[in-house]
């Protein structure tokens, strides 16, 4: 079977560190990428990529930020492959990771996205998810197996997911299909991109043969679970606001939605609230006010988009 060439985008703002570490594992992987996309959303733009002329890098450098949706399809636009793989700049990569994924697109004609299993890099014992399928209210994600120890009976296994958390690696025919990530999602729009594939016949798994680390702070930090909102009020808006347009989209034909909503989005919205307070690196007025305007804007809502435009 003639190899399939993967293409790889990274969307990254203000972590020169994380993103450099990320390109040296890149550097390293078994199936090498025949192009790698970074969008630089850092104002200003830091000079990280000297470091890498050996790489087929290109970079981005918007002149506005541009937030992980558009840039992710300013990225992926850049990439002319059959497998795209997005992949946070916060990753730690293991060498076999893009070869894994690329062949469970190869093995499965109808699978349109596959995630890998997903450790914490600082303690790579420790699961932060293997799969995000639905609650079977469809409020929210079941987390497999986060903050747990590492479980060999989930490993090594095609799990059904119904998001794309951190690191995925896309079909580029069916993300065309779709055209890309929904833009009116600025922030989280990989789940919303995981229901239109499957409302369009693709299969999602995430394949927990390959495992990825995650380079977060770990479940002893307090506040960790809101590490990206607290100090970017503009983020901590659009998480909110991306929460209630995704589920007026996936859940918006239930009875009282507004109230049922507003009551389901209290399991993160409190936790935010509370680290914004707890986090020596918190702004909490700020991020208080980012919930607010979040909420509002989302309750507001855009107009349904179709599924494939």
């Amino acid at each position: 079977m003639q190899e399939v060439p993967v293409g790889v985008v990274i969307v990254t703002r203000g972590r020169p560190e994380r993103l450099a570490n990320l390109l040296r594992d890149l550097r390293l992987q078994r199936k090498a990428p025949a192009r790698i996309v970074v969008v630089d959303d850092t104002d200003p733009p830091v000079p990280w990529d000297r470091e890498f002329p050996d790489l087929p890098l290109m970079v981005i450098r918007p002149e506005r930020r541009l937030f992980i949706s558009r840039a992710k399809n300013l990225g992926a636009a850049q990439v002319d492959a059959p497998y795209v793989a997005f992949i946070d700049d916060d990753n730690r990569l293991p060498p076999q990771l893009l070869a894994e994924l690329a062949t469970t697109l190869d093995n499965a004609p109808r699978c349109g996205a596959v995630m890998p299993g997903v450790l914490y890099h600082r303690q790579p014992a420790l699961v932060w998810v293997y799969a995000t399928p639905f609650r079977p209210d469809r409020w929210g994600f079941t987390l497999v197996g986060r903050n747990r120890l590492r479980q060999p009976q989930l490993e090594g296994r095609l799990l059904e997911t119904d998001a794309l958390p951190n690191l995925s690696m896309v079909r580029s025919s069916a993300f065309q299909e779709l055209n890309g990530f929904d833009e009116s999602l600025p922030l989280n729009s990989s789940a919303d991109l995981c229901q239109r594939l499957k409302t369009m016949g693709w299969h999602v798994y995430a394949n927990t043969g390959v495992l990825t680390a995650h380079d977060v702070e770990l479940p002893e930090t307090r506040g960790y679970w809101a590490e990206h909102e607290v100090g970017d009020p503009a983020r901590a808006r659009l998480e909110v606001m991306d929460w209630f347009r995704f589920h007026r989209r996936w859940n918006g034909d239930r009875v009282f939605f507004a109230a049922r909503a507003s009551y389901h989005a209290l399991g993160f919205l409190i936790p935010v609230m509370l680290a914004a307070i707890w986090r020596p690196d918190g702004r909490a007025s700020a991020i208080l006010a980012a919930l607010a305007r979040g909420y509002l804007d989302g309750l507001r809502g855009p107009p349904a988009r179709a599924l494939t435009g």
